[in-house]
This record gives C-alpha cells, structure tokens and sequence, in this order.
C-alpha cells in the first residue's frame, strides 16, 4: 500500500502456470521501478480470482560484475556505446538534407551522452577499484550500475521459445529496452545486449517460421514516428540496430501476436497524431505488408482517446484486445473505462 504498481501483465510459463508481472514505483520517479511477479497454479477456480502461490522481485543485471565499480570493458556500457555510434552513422548516411542531418545529429549525440553517461553509473559516483588486464588496480571514484539495475518496466506479454521465455523490458531512464530470458521458468534470469535508439520502448514480440523474433516498440524519440523494429536470430540475446518500420506511431503502445496459422496481429494506434484511432492489421507474411486492417476505435483527435491495447489467440483461434478507453460524455467530462474486444480474423479482413 502506498506504491504505485503499474503496467501488469499475464502470461503462461512452460509449465502452465499463470504469471503476473508487473513494477513497483518506489519513489515515485520511473527510474525508481523495481520489477515484480506472483505465480499461479489454482487460476481455473468456478469463482475469484487465481490464488498465488509466489511473489518475487525480479532482479535485473544486464552488465557484468561491479562490486568496485563499473568496469570500462563493461559488456552493458560496450553495447550501448557501440550502437550510440552505429545509430549516428545511420542517420549521416540516410538523411539527405543537410540541414535536417546536422540538426538530427546534433539531437542524437546529446541523447547519447545522457544514455552512456547513465550506463556508466555517473549518477552515482563512490569510492572504488579500477582493475588493470593483470589483476592490478588503483583506488579511485567509480560509477556504479544503480541505472543499469533499477528502473525497468513491463508493457507487454512474455514469448516462449521451445523452454526459454522472453520478457520484454524498457527503461523510460534510458529511453530503450531490453529482453529478460530464463531457461528455467524463472528460476534463473540473464538478460540481452540492450536494443538502443531513439526513444524505442515497450517492446512486443512476433515470431517468424525460422524462429528469428522481431521486436516492435513504441516510438517516443523524433519524427518520423514509426514502429521501431529489431530482430533477434539467437532466441533473444542480441539484436538488430534498431531502425524505423513503415508503421505509424504517436508515441503510444502497441502489441502484437503470432496466431497458429502464423499470420501476425497488431493492435496499434495507426496515426502520427494521437490516439484516437485503434486499429488491428494483419500480416500473412510474417510483417513485409499489412494487407488488413479494421478499426476497433476512431474519433475526432481530443473527443476519445483508445490505447495500451494488449492482444492473445485464444485456444479456439479467436483473437481479444484489451484497451484503455476515454471520452467525453454530453457534459464535456471525461469518462475511463477499459473496454474488451473479440472476434477472428476473417473479421478484420471484412475491413471497416
């Protein structure tokens, strides 16, 4: 009591049992949230809710070892460093107006000075130990991985592979995501090279035939607002340099799923501009085009607002979204609710 606890999700794990996931805001800053889970084995009960059995903090440590301090060879810091100046000469060597390409640039290098510096533990300068390639060290300030470690949040719904069961994370500190892994239902944990850009967070996950995982994420950096996409070719632990899709986003969340014919669904907000419209599309090979799409929502821009939406293949092929809904009533007051849609997919391909 007292917390904030944000931004729930549900899943099955390998053996069948429910989890729930979700983060704790400690002090009431993102950068304070602290992963949380409960488990479930007695959820299929005649009335109430699931019983849990088990609830745990997830503890996140994508770098390595730091007891003295965050090394300079640090793979975390390493991975973001290198994709900061892979994503930089992307930009130099697409965007033709110079102009444009200095401004971006410009916006891009300060954006990632802040994202390495918080890789580093700068915000949390003590005492420590830099050790040499012999074993040596001198004493000396030292950053420590408070940013590293703190701060991640869920938005959506876990994959399995085979036994291995991938989480998507995003850190609104660090404007980027990463993926949590375990093998063994969630006895142990290890964690991805992070996906790095320009504001690319809650990332939801499509499985291709081959078994390369694309992940779409929410766009919160600059124009063009697009989907970023990344794959993954090694169930998870490193990815793609992220890069813009051709698919709109305002900055809101969206979530996709494999069906059983293997078709994609995504449940997404189709503008740049607001989130007044929700839309679903369909992809029948595997996200190169969108050749359907239906409206569960659309509204005049200020009058509804239709988002988060979150979407699962039932067991008998039809397919639910859930969504945050608001609107205003004849009185000019906004009204919330959440609202619960299903149907099959020869519905969406009817069109609006």
């Amino acid at each position: 009591p007292g917390f904030p606890d944000i931004n729930p999700v549900l899943f099955f794990d390998t053996q069948d049992r429910l989890w729930l996931v979700w983060y704790t805001v400690i002090a009431h800053q993102w950068d304070t949230s602290l992963l949380m889970y409960r488990i479930s084995k007695n959820y299929l009960r005649p009335k109430g809710a699931p019983i849990w059995s088990w609830q745990n903090v997830i503890l996140v440590k994508p770098g390595d070892s730091a007891e003295r301090g965050i090394q300079p060879n640090d793979r975390f810091v390493k991975s973001v460093e290198r994709q900061i100046k892979e994503y930089a000469n992307y930009l130099e060597n697409t965007i033709e107006d110079e102009e444009i390409r200095r401004q971006s640039l410009a916006k891009w290098h300060e954006w990632g000075k802040s994202m390495l510096s918080k890789a580093k533990g700068e915000d949390m300068i003590r005492k420590g130990l830099l050790y040499d390639d012999k074993g040596g060290y001198i004493e000396q300030d030292m950053g420590y991985p408070y940013f590293q470690r703190m701060g991640w949040q869920t938005k959506n719904k876990a994959v399995i592979i085979g036994k291995r069961l991938i989480l998507p994370l995003y850190s609104d500190g660090f404007d980027f995501s990463l993926m949590a892994i375990t093998d063994d239902d969630g006895e142990t944990w290890q964690f991805s090279e992070p996906l790095v850009g320009p504001g690319n967070i809650q990332p939801s996950i499509a499985i291709k035939s081959d078994g390369t995982l694309v992940a779409y994420m929410r766009d919160n950096g600059p124009p063009p607002k697009r989907l970023h996409i990344s794959t993954s070719k090694d169930n998870g632990m490193t990815w793609s340099p992220v890069r813009d899709s051709d698919i709109p986003n305002p900055g809101s969340g969206a979530d996709i799923v494999t069906l059983k014919n293997g078709h994609w669904a995504l449940a997404y907000n189709d503008t740049e501009d607001g989130r007044h419209s929700l839309a679903v599309s369909i992809s029948s090979d595997e996200g190169k085009s969108w050749s359907w799409t239906r409206h569960l929502e659309r509204g005049n821009k200020g009058e509804i607002s239709a988002s988060y939406p979150s979407i699962i293949e039932g067991h008998d092929g039809t397919i639910h979204v859930v969504y945050s809904f608001s609107f205003r009533d004849s009185k000019g007051e906004t009204l919330k609710t959440i609202k619960h849609a299903n149907f099959n997919e020869d519905w969406v391909k009817e069109g609006d």
